[in-house]
């Protein structure tokens, strides 16, 4: 690799001299805690050795002395469970409420304004959140509540929209350029009406654990006041603030900024104890919170015969469900004094830690190939010149002489070579990824997807090989069952299984090799009028089925030594005399238009149906890119890859397009629509067939260019999905 450097004419070792670093400290306090730093490494981290460590945006390293601290303390103090009533139980419960004084105290506040509640991590805390939120259930006005959330946020905040979806609450979310932007939201607060008491729970980071991008405290006061209102949308608006990864490094004045919630996570503050978080939660919201499960130690009463429970009066102890970690939080103490001794404050960690970032940004940036191509993409909002507005995390990727981006596993093993620690991935923070990468929905969805599959003279390998039936053999289908849209099957052809799961069920396997000539029982069933061989895959399976749809079924599989034909001929269609079935209805193949489907969702009067969703309620097996809407239909050859495909005709839809494939709810509108715009004949998509001229073996592979041969002879182009 021939790399250059070149800022203002500096070469690599003038950049990166002691002198050139000054220039980024504001005052001589600003890096390295009054010079102790080399004292402090050798002390509290010889562990290190030679190691470059820079994953503290992962976890913090703990010093030697605060691990001593804590051994200490539990080598001379016993400490019993704080729900007993004995001596050593009340020193723990002391001890664990000093601490809870000890954390409000370091955000500069005080048990009259905020509770602290200890839970297995700022994960847990959000989920508990989101558990005991006062959400109102949207009804058919839509005047329920909104979880709104920063796309740059957390996975473990996206995740809480999984709860809320159970409970029939919106989540929505939103760009941070939206609300960076948001003088258009603003508002005076005059609404008024039953819509204007309606809560609604916004939840932002105050730092981005991806970029580092601070956002701005300041909106915590508006949206509690009303003057700044997420969506646009009034209402009783209250705040959860993830601060994980900005206390990591900042100071927060809970005094100045008062959010409704506040989640952490020890271990990024001191590294140690792991595992051990805590929900901070504003006096002024605990008596609208509600809780359904109750553990041990967070009742006053309760009957085990009767419906009966009294929760405790603190609200810590009604949110604790069970033994809190009652040794790991008496660690914190020693976290703190241990911060405090040894760097003086969070203000001081914030000037250290921002002066290294900013350095580090100016030198990355400047790194440059022989041609004048950067080594370095650093992804950032700012230029990390303000400490208020950026935090020290710096994102990258390194880039090859063509711009071309390495991988960051290869990134990864290099670095090890070298004893470099750092955090590769997109470090549970996909809404930042996605942005800073220009990926679109599309992008990501097609990486979980198969770039290409085998054909066979069949069709596609192993496509609807299988059926569920009922105890009298009679298929099941998205008509007299909607969950079986629910019910995800993939093959593995590497392992020779196809795993099949289900939300709330385990997931479980059957292999792909066929068992026909074995000791399955052969049977035979009807697919639309066609006899078809059969043979039931066992009763395992056929239970785990039973279970998730709540009615006796059975998995059964078409038998490989039974050939079922296509009714080509009386169609008039050349080529195709001997077209093999599998259970298909009619044909091989059904492909559908991507310009077809964009006209008909132009033509929903519902706007909340993504094009994606839609695609997916026609259950196509080759989905194209096309430039005109149906013009498919007047197509009578497509050829992809080699292979060559007779259109059979159009497929006849029925109200299965009407169910939700992501929820299996049933809504009229699109066959509605679709029968409207087509006058009446509610088609859509088409069938192909495979032509006698095509050689299988064959593959077909995603973005492949389709060329089609209408009836006149025109030919074209599209690309295949």
């Amino acid at each position: 690799m021939n790399v250059n450097l070149s800022i203002s004419g500096m070469s690599l070792d003038e950049l990166l001299s002691a002198k050139h670093f000054q220039t980024f400290c504001r005052s001589p306090s600003d890096y390295g805690y009054g010079n102790t730093i080399e004292d402090m490494r050798r002390k509290e981290f010889s562990r290190i050795g030679d190691m470059t460590y820079l994953d503290n945006a992962g976890t913090t390293l703990f010093p030697q002395s605060l691990l001593d601290g804590f051994m200490k303390d539990l080598s001379e103090n016993v400490y019993g469970n704080p729900h007993s009533h004995c001596i050593s139980s009340r020193l723990t419960y002391e001890t664990v409420e000093q601490t809870r004084y000890r954390i409000l105290q370091h955000f500069n506040t005080s048990s009259e304004d905020y509770t602290v509640i200890f839970t297995a991590g700022s994960t847990a805390a959000m989920k508990l959140v989101a558990e005991i939120f006062p959400w109102t259930p949207n009804c058919l006005d839509n005047t329920g509540s909104r979880f709104c959330y920063l796309t740059d946020n957390h996975t473990s905040v996206i995740g809480i929209r999984g709860i809320t979806k159970i409970i029939n609450v919106l989540s929505v979310p939103v760009e941070p350029e939206d609300m960076l932007q948001s003088k258009n939201l603003e508002s005076d607060y005059h609404h008024q009406g039953e819509y204007h008491k309606t809560p609604h729970l916004f939840c932002y980071p105050a730092q981005s654990n991806f970029s580092g991008t601070k956002y701005p405290l300041a909106w915590i006061e508006k949206i509690r006041l009303g003057k700044l209102f997420p969506l646009g949308t009034p209402g009783c608006w209250f705040v959860l603030l993830d601060a994980s990864s900005y206390v990591s490094t900042s100071p927060l004045d809970l005094s100045s900024y008062q959010p409704d919630f506040v989640t952490i996570s020890f271990y990024k503050i001191f590294g140690f104890p792991t595992g051990l978080g805590a929900l901070i939660v504003s006096n002024r919201v605990t008596h609208l919170l509600r809780k359904n499960y109750f553990g041990g130690g967070t009742s006053a009463a309760y009957l085990s015969g009767e419906d009966f429970y009294v929760p405790k009066a603190s609200t810590s102890d009604r949110y604790e469900d069970g033994t809190i970690s009652f040794l790991d939080i008496i660690a914190i103490k020693y976290g703190f004094d241990t911060l405090e001794r040894l760097t003086g404050g969070m203000e001081h960690i914030q000037n250290h830690t921002h002066t290294l970032a900013s350095y580090t940004y100016s030198v990355l940036s400047a790194l440059r190939y022989a041609n004048g191509a950067s080594v370095i993409q650093i992804y950032s909002d700012t230029e990390f010149r303000m400490l208020d507005v950026q935090g020290p995390v710096i994102n990258f990727n390194v880039l090859d002489e063509s711009g071309g981006i390495i991988g960051y596993s290869q990134v990864d093993k290099l670095a090890s070579l070298y004893n470099i620690h750092f955090r590769t991935g997109c470090f549970c923070n996909s809404g930042a990824c996605q942005k800073h990468l220009r990926n679109s929905n599309m992008d990501v969805k097609q990486n979980l997807m198969v770039s290409q599959w085998p054909v066979t003279e069949q069709g596609l390998l192993f496509d609807r090989n299988w059926m569920i039936v009922n105890e009298n053999r009679v298929c099941f289908s998205q008509k007299n069952e909607p969950k079986l849209c629910l019910i995800h099957p993939s093959i593995d052809l590497k392992k020779n299984i196809m795993i099949i799961k289900a939300k709330g069920m385990d997931p479980i396997e059957t292999p792909l090799m066929d068992d026909s000539d074995a000791k399955a029982p052969v049977c035979q069933n009807k697919v639309c009028g066609d006899r078809v061989h059969t043979y039931d895959c066992g009763e395992k399976i056929a239970d785990w089925l039973s279970r998730f749809l709540n009615r006796k079924c059975h998995l059964i599989r078409q038998s490989s030594n039974f050939s079922r034909f296509a009714n080509a001929n009386r169609k008039g269609l050349l080529g195709v005399p001997h077209s093999t079935l599998s259970l298909v209805n009619e044909a091989q193949y059904l492909l559908v238009n991507r310009a077809s489907i964009v006209y008909l969702r132009q033509q929903l009067e519902s706007s909340d149906i993504e094009i994606d969703q839609l695609t997916q309620r026609f259950r196509a097996n080759i989905v194209i890119n096309g430039s005109q809407p149906f013009e498919e239909e007047n197509w009578a050859e497509v050829f992809i890859d080699g292979l060559h495909f007779q259109v059979s005709g159009k497929c006849n839809r029925c109200q299965i397009i009407c169910i939700d494939q992501h929820t299996g709810e049933k809504k009229k509108d699109v066959f509605q629509t679709l029968s409207t715009c087509r006058e009446g004949k509610a088609t859509f998509g088409m069938y192909l067939l495979n032509s006698s001229c095509s050689l299988y073996p064959a593959l077909l592979k995603v973005g492949s260019p389709v060329i089609f041969a209408a009836s006149a002879s025109r030919q074209s182009k599209n690309t295949a999905k």
